[in-house]
This record gives structure tokens, C-alpha cells and sequence, in this order.
């Protein structure tokens, strides 16, 4: 019988209050601001009914717009089934994702801000939280390739190379709801063609996504700089970024204070508008994490509005273009592709795509066992393999949409945790329920 989690809702109450609050003041003071004021005809020169003293420029916006930028505030409920290419059944649970994002203004422009991410996830890149079925530990702990790590001799090989990636492998948990504070950096404007920023952030991934690069949950800790002067430099944005890459377990940024202090991530990346229909992007990392990558990134994005099937079309690839020795095992250089249409009708919106990421993509966690047993980096929900795979959404209301996502290999099997994969579920825009003063249902 599958078991059952208990779920500690109180911290994600009192985070959800600290950010409702202020949106809700907001919309009283806007009803009674419109109640005061007409509203005079944008063609005309006529003034409103009742005069009332100037305002301070910016009232009229939110209580909150002068303070907070909140960008991301929902709550998400999920069904997820799971196979590996060993046959085994590794999910099979009723998942749930909590995620506030945004910045606090320092000044009224917005040009210092405090940036945070705060999700629930105890890993790198899971932020769905366990709360109904057996939970991923206790299914790979089960697995074959655990109980006879033999049985594939790459595998059996870095079983006994690797005893720490072995016990980061089955320390791994999806079980149970924690909130953590992923990011949490300061960033400085003082031009509008320069942004500092230092502390936890996410990934620069210009127009590329998950598929080929980190999970969207993933974090670095170090220091980004970004230019915006396509008149003088061409792109549209350049970016530079020295951090550290690491942590996979350890979600919680104030427990990653040593990453402050070293770095082994680097990367230039840059991003074009070509024209209307066509944008850009490419990029360079380099990471030293018990190994060395140099790697390589691209990305077109090309809007076909005329077409009756697709909106946009996007093409992205990466190569990891030097030989890697982890551990004692050797690989060559590596690459992969995503091919992914897009289409918006009315209230549904979705994608198909075609994928072809290297069963070697583990090798960034710079853990041997990690890379054999098809653990890797990128977004979860695709891994590594040749796969199709398929998103829908659906709005309901202002406030919920529903989702859907299957996944299937359809090349040669190798060694993965996610040969086929299916989840579908509800996402609540709790941002949207306190701006728009509407019910949910």
C-alpha cells in the first residue's frame, strides 16, 4: 500500500501571507482611488468630475509596486508515473510544488533590488515534493540496478569507483513538503546598459531551456554581470557569470554559504533578436566539478504565425566538445538536440518536441554512479535519451490552469531513470487570485 506523508503547510501559510497581504491592500486602495477620480476620455480635453489634490507620481500603481516585484506566487498539484529502462516502477505519486519568486526595490526605479526564489524540492532538480505513493528513495533503493549493481558492468564499475555518488544516489528524496529559500542575490543597475549581481540566482539560458541545459529548479552561487548595448556590442544582452556549481542536495541557500567562497562555473552567453520572426542565442560554460567540461550551447527560436500548426519552432543543441575522465572512466566528447513546435489556441497552449540528450549528461554532477544510472542535471522530467515527448495546458479560469506531459523513449534503451513518463495536475496563480479580486472557481 503506498504510504502517506505528513505535509508541514506552515511555513508555506506564513510565506503565502507575507506575500497576499500587500496585493490585497492594493485592490482596496485602487477601488476607492477609481470611486474619487473620473476617468476622462483619452481623445478629449475634458477633465475629471471630481478634482481632487495631485498624487504622488506612482500611486496609482500597487501598494506593492513600489517595494515588491512579484513575479512568480503559485501553488501546483500533480500526478506523476514514472518507468526506467530497467522496467521498474520509480513513481507513481501525488506530488505538490510550491513557488514565490520576485525582488524587493531598494529605490523607487527598481535599480537595487534583493532578488529571492523560495520552492518547495530537497534537490538540485526536483521542487515537486512527494506527499501521496512510496516515494523515489524507497523505489530506487528497490530497483535492479541497486540490488545488483552488477548486472551492468559500467554501472558495476562505478558502483565500486564512486562510493560517494552512491550515497548521494540513495540519499535522494521526493518524500514530504519542505520550503526552502533557493536564491537570494542583490543586484545593481547604476546604468541602464549594466546589471551587477551577486549571490544565488538561476541559470542564464538565453533561449534555450531545461532540455538541454539545468533544471529551471537549479541554482548557482557567485556573481553575473549583464550588458544590454546592442548599438554599440550587436546582441542584445551579454551576460558573464563566475559561480559555483554544486550542492544537488542541499536546496536551502543558507546552507550553501561555502559556495560564496570557490567557484567552478563559468560562462559567457549572449542573446540576439534578429528580427520579428527570428532570435538567437549561444553560450560557453566551462565546469570543474571532479572534472572539466567545455561545452558549448545554441538556440533559434523562429515565430511562424501563418502556419495552421505551429506558432513558433525552436531548434536547440549543445556540445560538450573535450574527452572527460571521471573516475576512471573515460568518455569522448558529447552532444544532443531538442526540436520543439509550439501552438496557442484560445485557452490551450502546448508543444510537441523530438529530443536527443547523451546518456553521458550525468557527467556534470561529476559523480560516475550518478552519470551510469541516468541521473543527470537537466530537466527531470525529460533526463537523458532519444524521446518524444508532449505538454498541453489548458486555462480554466484567470487563476487555474491545467496541465499534461508524456515522455517516451523511442531510441536504443540504455541505462535511465525515465523511459516513459507521464504527469497531469493543476496550477493556482496565486498572484493572479490577489490581483484580480476574483474568486478561484
Amino acid at each position: 500500500m503506498p504510504g502517506r506523508y505528513s505535509i508541514q503547510y506552515s511555513k508555506f501559510f506564513y510565506t503565502a501571507v507575507l506575500a497576499l497581504a500587500p496585493q490585497i491592500c492594493l485592490a482596496q486602495q485602487q477601488v476607492s482611488s477609481n470611486l474619487l477620480t473620473g476617468t476622462p476620455d483619452s481623445n478629449s480635453n475634458a477633465q475629471p468630475v471630481v478634482k481632487t489634490a495631485s498624487k504622488p507620481v506612482g500611486t496609482d500603481r500597487p501598494v506593492t509596486g513600489r517595494w515588491l516585484d512579484l513575479t512568480t506566487f503559485s501553488h501546483s498539484e500533480r500526478y506523476r508515473n514514472q518507468y526506467g529502462d530497467d522496467g521498474f516502477h520509480y513513481f507513481e505519486n501525488g506530488q505538490q510544488r510550491s513557488v514565490v519568486a520576485g525582488k524587493i526595490k531598494l529605490d523607487a526605479g527598481g535599480k537595487y533590488t534583493i532578488g529571492f526564489r523560495a520552492t518547495s524540492g530537497r534537490t538540485f532538480n526536483w521542487a515537486y515534493a512527494d506527499y501521496a505513493g512510496r516515494g523515489f528513495a524507497t523505489s530506487f533503493k528497490q530497483s535492479a540496478d541497486v540490488l545488483d549493481p552488477y548486472g551492468d558492468d559500467a554501472v558495476g564499475e562505478a558502483y565500486d569507483a564512486d562510493p560517494a555518488g552512491v550515497k548521494q544516489a540513495e540519499a535522494l528524496k521526493s518524500a514530504g513538503w519542505s520550503f526552502y529559500l533557493r536564491d537570494l542575490n542583490i543586484s545593481a543597475t547604476p546604468v541602464k546598459a549594466l546589471t551587477f549581481q551577486f549571490g544565488s540566482f538561476g541559470f542564464e539560458r538565453g533561449l534555450s531551456t531545461e532540455i538541454t541545459t539545468f533544471d529551471d529548479d537549479g541554482y548557482i552561487t557567485g556573481e553575473r554581470v549583464t550588458l544590454r548595448d546592442p548599438h554599440h556590442l550587436y546582441f542584445d544582452q551579454i551576460s558573464l557569470t563566475s559561480a559555483y556549481f554544486g550542492f544537488f542536495g542541499t536546496p536551502n541557500v543558507f546552507a550553501r554559504g561555502g559556495g560564496f567562497t570557490k567557484s567552478n562555473y563559468r560562462q559567457v552567453a549572449a542573446t540576439k533578436r534578429v528580427n520579428k520572426r527570428v532570435g538567437v542565442s549561444g553560450e560557453y560554460n566551462w565546469i570543474s566539478n571532479n572534472s572539466r567540461t567545455n561545452t558549448f550551447r545554441e538556440a533559434v527560436v523562429v515565430a511562424v504565425p501563418e502556419s495552421l500548426f505551429l506558432d513558433n519552432f525552436r531548434v536547440e543543441a549543445y556540445e560538450m566538445v573535450n574527452r572527460v575522465s571521471l573516475e576512471g572512466n573515460d568518455e569522448s566528447p558529447r552532444q544532443g538536440f531538442a526540436l520543439v513546435g509550439e501552438k496557442k489556441i484560445g485557452k490551450l497552449s502546448g508543444d510537441v518536441g523530438f529530443a536527443s540528450i547523451d546518456r553521458n549528461y550525468g557527467l556534470y554532477s561529476g559523480s560516475s554512479y550518478l552519470q551510469e544510472i541516468g541521473f543527470s542535471l537537466n530537466g527531470d522530467n525529460y533526463n537523458t535519451g532519444i524521446r518524444i515527448f508532449s505538454h498541453v495546458n489548458y486555462k480554466l479560469t484567470p487563476v487555474i490552469t491545467a496541465f499534461g506531459f508524456y515522455t517516451r523513449i523511442t531510441g536504443q534503451m540504455i541505462t535511465n531513470l525515465d523511459r516513459q513518463g507521464l504527469n497531469a495536475g493543476l496550477t493556482f496563480d496565486l498572484k493572479a487570485l490577489a490581483n484580480s479580486g476574483r474568486k478561484a472557481f
